[in-house]
């Protein structure tokens, strides 16, 4: 059969209970204001030495016309702290350290207690000890069970309050940083630091007395002392109040302390090589009675990016293998071009038309423009070339260059030379080059008959050739087969 029509209809269960509001009162105050100036502390309002803390629970029960103070008729009465527990507060002059809930919150010692009363009047909780200084916010919960006389209706009834424990403005105590947290890269071969001030701060200003310091870099992880790497990184030294923190290179390295020992110095020196684009540090002061206090900083590099630029005295291009260019680097720092050059140097890598690592031809060793002439060579890992003109005088793990006839270059590292043969032999001091170089390790007979031979720079670099400030790197026709790519590294001093 089909459906033709649905219909529904809503039930409602109206409670009959009489509304119950629940709150916690507290005498004096729920705020305690905590002081400590090195080993003296102190308490306001004091809860242990003067008026205790009086916790009262309030439920009351009817409407706000005819409200009824119904604390006394509830059952299951219980006062607990936060977090919950299936354990209530109980005892009457307990002592504080009796009680694991309490012990954790409040001061414990002798003459700190606290008393639990539920009766008829009321219940109440009752503390003589103060709020922990770490432990900022403690709530208090009461609860209980109320019984409507007329419906016998259970209502059970939570009340929570919060007390609070502060440490903040004029009251506290704290480890401030002064100083710039900001560091630059020096574009010469004079470096830049930066420095910071650490100063405990008390009601009273900056304490100075007797306070000691420990420094720690790595995000906080790693002490500041006087051994490698610290000793080129940072410095230490003493300023007094109201003074900035005097920057000064050659304060590196000075009044670092021992592993674990704490220094009378309160500043810390940082070179601009501590710092790679953000640097973390913590610092510790600790007071005369032995307490410590820290807190973390940041510094930061500003320094703008470098460019290197490369002229060419004869701009890039090279008619038939013939005349030669001075290849200049010019760096700028950010949009700044640094005029004094001095200190830097710069690494220079061959790239051939194929994209593979090559090395610059050495004219004066070669000396014929357009390289000596290969009459024959034999094969094999220790074939012997014979060229032409006088002959070259030849260092093991000097590095060759020779041209087939076809115009093909390939590399070899010298094992010898003897007149006008050289001996070639398998990568040594050039092991790594093989990989990225043309690289023929056993030539066949006569390969290269016709062909040219040329000494190269680099013998110990890998090919590479490095030139000190703006001295320039000069390439001929010799280096340059159809297409070269030259790349420049720039080393700031």
């Amino acid at each position: 059969m089909a459906i033709v029509s649905t219909g529904q209809i809503t039930i409602v269960d109206t409670n009959d209970a009489r509304p119950i509001t629940a709150f916690i009162t507290t005498t004096p105050g729920m705020q305690q204001v905590f002081t400590k100036d090195e080993s003296l502390e102190s308490y306001t309002p004091n809860w242990q030495s003067g008026a205790s803390l009086a916790l009262t629970a309030k439920v009351y029960a009817g409407s706000t016309n005819a409200a009824e103070d119904v604390t006394g008729l509830l059952t299951n009465r219980k006062w607990y702290v936060d977090p919950p527990t299936a354990t209530p507060i109980t005892g009457t002059s307990a002592l504080v350290s009796s009680n694991a809930q309490m012990s954790t919150r409040f001061t414990s010692g002798a003459g700190h207690t606290f008393t639990v009363v539920h009766d008829a009047s009321g219940s109440t909780l009752t503390i003589s000890a103060n709020l922990l200084p770490t432990v900022p916010q403690v709530v208090v919960y009461f609860e209980g069970d109320y019984t409507d006389p007329v419906t016998g209706l259970v209502s059970h009834v939570i009340a929570q309050i919060s007390l609070n424990v502060v440490k903040t403005g004029t009251n506290a105590v704290y480890l401030q940083i002064e100083g710039s947290t900001a560091i630059e890269q020096g574009t010469g071969a004079t470096k830049n630091v930066t420095a910071v001030a650490a100063r405990l701060i008390r009601a009273a200003g900056v304490d100075t007395t007797g306070i000691t310091y420990r420094w720690f870099e790595n995000h906080g992880a790693d002490q500041i002392i006087n051994t490698a790497p610290y000793n080129t990184k940072y410095g230490m030294r003493t300023t007094a109040v109201g003074a900035a923190p005097v920057l000064a290179v050659g304060n590196i390295g000075s009044n670092l302390p021992a592993s674990a020992a704490w220094t009378g110095h309160n500043t810390l020196t940082i070179h601009e090589s501590a710092v790679q684009d953000m640097g973390i540090y913590r610092v510790e002061a600790k007071d005369a009675d032995g307490t410590i206090y820290q807190t973390y900083f940041t510094i930061y590099d500003v320094s703008d990016p470098y460019d290197v630029r490369i002229n060419s005295s004869a701009g890039d291009k090279l008619q038939n293998g013939v005349g030669s260019t001075n290849l200049t680097p010019g760096v700028f720092y950010g949009s700044t071009q640094i005029t004094d050059l001095t200190g830097w140097t710069f690494t220079w890598t061959f790239y051939n038309r194929d994209g593979k690592r090559g090395a610059f031809v050495d004219a004066t060793r070669t000396a014929v423009s357009g390289g000596r002439t290969i009459s024959a060579n034999t094969a094999g890992s220790n074939a012997v070339f014979t060229y032409s003109g006088s002959p070259i005088t030849f260092a093991a793990g000097d590095l060759l260059k020779c041209v087939t006839p076809g115009g093909a270059e390939v590399f070899f590292e010298v094992a010898s030379g003897t007149g006008n043969t050289v001996t070639i032999r398998g990568p040594n001091v050039h092991g790594a080059y093989v990989a990225f170089a043309n690289w023929l390790g056993q030539p066949t007979v006569n390969q290269f008959q016709n062909g040219k031979l040329f000494v190269c720079q680099g013998a110990t670099t890998q090919g590479r050739v490095t030139t000190n400030g703006s001295d320039p790197l000069t390439v001929t026709g010799d280096d340059i087969d159809v297409k070269t790519r030259i790349f420049c590294e720039a080393n700031r001093p």
